[in-house]
């Protein structure tokens, strides 16, 4: 019985880390509005980057966060070298953390330019507004920290059953 629990557990596991993902993957760059989106947001990692290198610099990033998107998703669901999935995807999720960070603080900067536009009379919906997009952010960097912890588990441990390729491990031990 806790065989079968441990082999469900890591099955859920793995499909639902890769779900993640992979569908995060493809909201990103299903079309050309969703990768202008991913370019613009990304540049947010630089805000001490002036223009043109700020932008030429998030379409690089961009493309490197997706493939590690990608390769780490499907390393993880299909069990081709997991752990070295699990890596690729803890350097993104990490460097996601930041990203969150940047994100909030945009936020917080349009809303204080906007702000003294706002009728009066709506000041109280755009503070809602305003809030969630920060307190939104603050959530989702805050799991991609348990994220973190969770790629740290799959790189340290065994990487449970209906794995093709495990050559990462050697280096491990």
């Amino acid at each position: 019985m806790a065989n079968a629990i441990y082999l469900i557990g890591w099955v859920i596991l793995r499909l639902t880390i890769g779900y993640v993902y992979l569908y995060a993957l493809y909201q990103n760059t299903h079309d050309t509005a969703a990768r202008a989106w991913l370019v613009d947001h990304t540049a947010y990692l630089f805000p001490n980057v002036s223009e043109p290198l700020r932008t030429e610099m998030a379409k690089w990033f961009a493309l490197g966060g997706m493939v590690m998107m990608l390769v780490g998703g499907l390393s993880i669901v299909l069990g081709i070298e997991p752990r070295g999935g699990a890596l690729m995807l803890l350097v993104f999720t990490a460097i996601g953390v930041y990203q969150h960070k940047r994100e909030r603080e945009v936020a917080m900067q349009v809303a204080a330019r906007v702000q003294p536009l706002i009728p009066a009379a709506a000041s109280a919906d755009f503070s809602t507004v305003q809030w969630s997009a920060y307190s939104g952010q603050l959530s989702s960097g805050l799991k991609n920290w348990g994220l973190c912890g969770i790629f740290a588990l799959i790189i340290g441990l065994p990487t449970g059953p209906w794995v093709l390729s495990d050559r990462l491990a050697s280096l491990l031990k």
